[in-house]
């Protein structure tokens, strides 16, 4: 009996400003085994040379370029519309991913038709401390990321169900993008659009697995930085919009305020306060404009809401 062939796979790189990132990127993709692969980078307007730096490394992936900044979702809706592999994984330019990574993510999605997604183990650069192994996700919607600086000991070796994978590394079925519609670009410019996709999946019937062998180093908010005001407001405004989105209903609605209420008279708000209370009033500018969306939808049209989907073949 002949070997099964290699998984397809196309890998997205979404460049903004990260000309000094992506050789490493590019290089370590190329070195990936056990999968056909393609790549493909998406120049998100960047000011610096990132087009011209992915144009020029010497594996020729294919570059794109929409002449404006898309934002994390629609610069990666557009590269995994233009891929041409059944298998899809995000790679951000500032990540560098070992030579199994891939082949790993794609395995977890073959071997399982209720995986709906796959993301890996993500070390701080040069070293072994955890930056994200699988997140949870809280009734507030705040996001976390158990273990993260830690030294790696082992304690996330076992492989898991989780609530999100984070877009850094994220391995998803190109069927699955086409039925939920890709990421939602309403998350303009970033920030919580890859757990609102795996939120939809795991609402629509699809497990979120965390593959602790599929292993990257990521240097993280390289952009606007980590903790910087930009960022902070940045990520609030998006959590608030993913409250609205998605946490609306009933019980989920109480549990968001318990939970919220509580974190922010807490500690853990300390010094963010103000950027919190000004993405309530994004939230609420969020929540009417999906009104007048609705008002001027056509008579008889339903929103569209996570669906069930059916087994891949």
């Amino acid at each position: 009996m002949s070997p099964a062939p290699p998984p397809k796979v196309s890998a997205v790189v979404l460049a903004y400003n990260s000309a000094r990132f992506l050789p490493v990127c590019l290089d370590e993709l190329a070195r990936s085994r056990g999968v056909e692969l393609e790549v493909l980078v998406v120049d998100n307007a960047s000011r610096d040379d990132s087009a011209a730096v992915a144009k020029a490394h010497p594996t020729a992936p294919r570059v794109i370029e929409p002449g404006r900044n898309l934002g994390c979702a629609g610069g990666n809706n557009v590269g995994w519309r233009a891929a041409t592999h059944p298998i899809i994984v995000f790679v951000n330019p500032d990540c560098a991913v070992e030579r199994d990574t891939l082949r790993l993510l794609a395995e977890a999605l073959e071997a399982d038709p209720t995986v709906g997604a796959a993301g890996g183990k993500l070390y701080y650069p040069h070293s072994r401390r955890i930056q994200h192994a699988g997140g949870i996700l809280h009734p507030n919607a705040m996001a976390e990321h158990p273990g993260v600086n830690q030294p790696d000991t082992g304690q996330f070796d076992a492989d898991r169900d989780v609530d999100y994978v984070t877009g850094a590394l994220l391995a998803m079925r190109r069927a699955d993008l086409e039925a939920l519609g890709g990421m939602d670009e309403d998350f303009f410019p970033a920030y919580y659009e890859e757990t609102d996709l795996c939120w939809r999946l795991r609402m629509s019937g699809r497990r979120v697995r965390y593959v602790a062998a599929a292993v990257g180093y990521h240097w993280e908010s390289v952009e606007l930085g980590l903790f910087s005001p930009a960022l902070v407001r940045m990520s609030y405004r998006s959590r608030m919009i993913f409250a609205v989105k998605n946490l609306v209903g009933g019980r989920r609605l109480a549990e968001f305020v318990r939970f919220e209420t509580t974190w922010f008279f807490g500690p853990h708000a300390r010094g963010f306060r103000g950027p919190v209370i000004r993405s309530y009033l994004a939230g609420i500018g969020f929540a009417l404009r999906c009104m007048a969306r609705l008002s001027r939808r056509p008579a008889g049209v339903r929103d569209r809401l996570p669906r069930k989907i059916g087994p891949q073949a």
